[in-house]
């Protein structure tokens, strides 16, 4: 078998063929197609040792030289040589390169769908949102005002290239402008953002629609701890006398709505923003109890209330406005931020302490007070919980036990309605029932 010439190779004509035998076994053939314009296409052959196998190697046009085609044949009989079907082999290697190419097209659509800090902000204010999470529209709001405003290099920056030290960076400057309790906030909620993020791109529930994904793969802000002198001990509870004198002067010294707000809150230790959501639909006027749906644990409550609370919500009822809450706001929105209400009834109580001769305190004080007090009238600390609504942990709880406790719960605030007639409420009138002993 001659060797292959240039001369050869340009004078083949259409529908003919030339080959020769490659040193590492084997042969280079090329074909000439017909047509117009008939390409001239090279490929490798093998016949040897009962093999029958042909590939195609390239055209004139992609091995430009006689010296390419060679050594294209040369690599393709060494390979053949090495395997026992070359063929399967090639068709692997094709599947492999097309596979290849498939990840690289997914990586770089990847790598131009990466979320930014501010996208993870949104995604985790979004998240927020679906959950009912009243403070979702607060949280977001401070993220710009302490973090993405302030710093739109980070807001720009991918999510899962944000460092420890940017967050540390972030949090320094807040601890030099002297703020404080903020500082714990702000960490707290960037630490769960990045949470979510770390779940996100394998999380169906949360995922948008625009391909957005994050690909973090540990919490930066869980390296730079909180400043443990910036959390405040929460501790202050009024006693019975101080108590008395706020249940008699928050008429006088508030707004009707809130003073009767501010009551509720003694009667049952619920928190004002669970208490601001409600409407008449929310009481069960048959059981004179309230069925709170939106709390703070997330977990609905049935709670029954006593004298006093239930003739609180009775004037509440007959106030109501078309807003159709038991405590409507007299701002434009009625049904708005409920934090930024929330901190109308801090206001209101302020002003109200100016006024009084006790120890300063602010509303969230008045539920644990409550939650103290009732210990005190006897209330076990399972039954408080379970008024209060706190969370409980127990698996049993959790996941088993729906009953509602409610001749339980009757019962206990029929126990915290006697406490409180007798020690706040009524003092004078329930001493009067007492019979003088007479000699």
């Amino acid at each position: 078998m001659a060797k292959l010439t240039d001369t050869m190779i340009r004078g083949l004509k259409p529908g003919n063929k030339r080959s020769e035998s490659l040193d590492a076994g084997g042969s280079l053939l090329i074909k000439c197609g017909k047509g117009k314009r008939p390409i001239k296409t090279y490929y490798f052959r093998d016949r040897s040792n009962g093999n029958d196998i042909t590939v195609k190697l390239g055209t004139t046009d992609t091995l430009r030289s006689l010296i390419e085609a060679r050594e294209a044949g040369r690599d393709m009989a060494k390979m053949s040589a090495e395997v026992s079907d070359l063929k399967f082999k090639l068709k692997e290697e094709k599947r492999e390169t097309k596979e290849a190419e498939v990840k690289a097209i997914r990586e770089r659509l990847r790598l131009d769908n990466l979320g930014t800090l501010a996208q993870l902000c949104e995604v985790y204010r979004d998240k927020m949102a679906a959950e009912d999470k009243s403070s979702y529209a607060k949280v977001y709001a401070a993220l710009k005002r302490y973090v993405l405003n302030p710093y739109p290099h980070l807001a720009i920056k991918k999510a899962n290239l944000i460092t420890a030290d940017d967050m540390k960076m972030v949090l320094r400057a807040m601890f030099d402008r002297g703020i404080t309790t903020t500082i714990n906030r702000t960490r707290g909620d960037l630490h769960a953002a990045f949470n979510v993020g770390l779940t996100y791109d394998h999380d169906i529930t949360i995922q948008r629609t625009d391909n957005l994904c994050f690909d973090i793969s540990s919490n930066p802000v869980a390296k730079v701890k909180k400043i443990k002198q910036f959390e405040r001990a929460l501790k202050r509870f009024l006693n019975p006398e101080e108590l008395r004198i706020v249940w008699d002067s928050c008429e006088e010294y508030m707004n009707p709505v809130y003073a009767s707000l501010l009551k509720i809150m003694v009667c049952t230790g619920y928190h004002p923003a669970e208490l601001m959501r409600l409407t008449i639909d929310d009481i069960q006027s048959e059981d004179k109890a309230i069925y709170m749906t939106k709390t703070k644990s997330g977990v609905p409550n049935l709670i029954p209330l006593n004298r006093f609370a239930w003739s609180e919500i009775q004037n509440r009822i007959a106030n109501t406005d078309s807003s159709g809450l038991l405590f409507p706001s007299r701002v434009s929105n009625p049904k708005g931020d409920i934090y930024s209400r929330v901190s109308v009834l801090s206001n209101q109580v302020a002003d109200m302490r100016t006024h009084l001769l006790i120890e300063a305190f602010t509303p969230r004080d008045i539920r644990r007070t409550v939650k103290t007090l009732m210990g005190k009238a006897g209330i076990t600390k399972e039954m408080r919980d379970r008024i209060q609504n706190h969370a409980v942990s127990d698996v049993s709880d959790k996941h088993y036990d729906q009953y509602e406790y409610m001749p339980e719960k009757r019962a206990a605030m029929k126990t915290w309605e006697r406490w409180l007639a007798k020690h706040v409420i009524e003092p004078k009138i329930e001493q009067s029932k007492v019979v003088p002993i007479t000699g």
